[in-house]
């Protein structure tokens, strides 16, 4: 048996986002943002609009995790929701002007960490990097345990009426 913990490859990632989330969170606070509240925002760049449902999905947190979110934004002007023209009580949240301007400043200074947290690597070490991250998130994507196939595991059990096998509490 051993002593020291055994670092896995996704325990490593996980340490890496969350010591990169950390620096985020640190040069944020000069934005008045959150992590959260950024990582919404630039959900938001390339969207004309789009559900809090869909963002919820995206960032991978339960849609009334992001109704605070969405207000304190909405407070600060720098998102606004309308409604639906085809489904009434659907509300799309866009981005506002001034949420654009502070989306782009902040994302010059994400670029920046970025740059000083990849500084070690070269150029090509940095495109591998990329290329496994991608290879990684597109698998997991498509792992059966991932929440996508859970759902679609659970619209097609309620069709067919088969009963679901329960999860093991124990061991999440």
């Amino acid at each position: 048996m051993r002593n020291a913990p055994i670092v896995g490859t996704i325990y490593l990632l996980k340490s890496a986002e969350l010591a990169v989330r950390s620096c985020m969170e640190a040069a944020l606070v000069d934005y008045g943002l959150t992590s959260t509240q950024f990582l919404m925002l630039f959900r938001l760049r390339d969207r004309s609009e789009t559900s809090a449902a869909a963002l919820a999905r995206e960032m991978g947190v339960r849609p009334q995790s992001l109704v605070e979110v969405i207000a304190v934004l909405e407070r600060k002007g720098l998102i606004k929701r309308s409604a639906s023209p085809t489904h009434g009580r659907i509300l799309h949240i866009q981005l506002t002007p001034a949420g654009r301007k502070l989306l782009a400043e902040t994302l010059r200074v994400a670029g920046r960490i970025e740059a000083d947290v990849l500084a070690d690597l070269d150029g090509r070490q940095v495109l591998a990097l990329q290329d496994a991250l991608t290879a990684i998130w597109q698998r997991a994507e498509r792992h059966e345990l991932h929440s996508a196939s859970q759902r679609t595991k659970r619209t097609s059990t309620k069709r067919t009426g088969a009963k679901r096998r329960p999860r093991n509490r124990t061991n999440p």
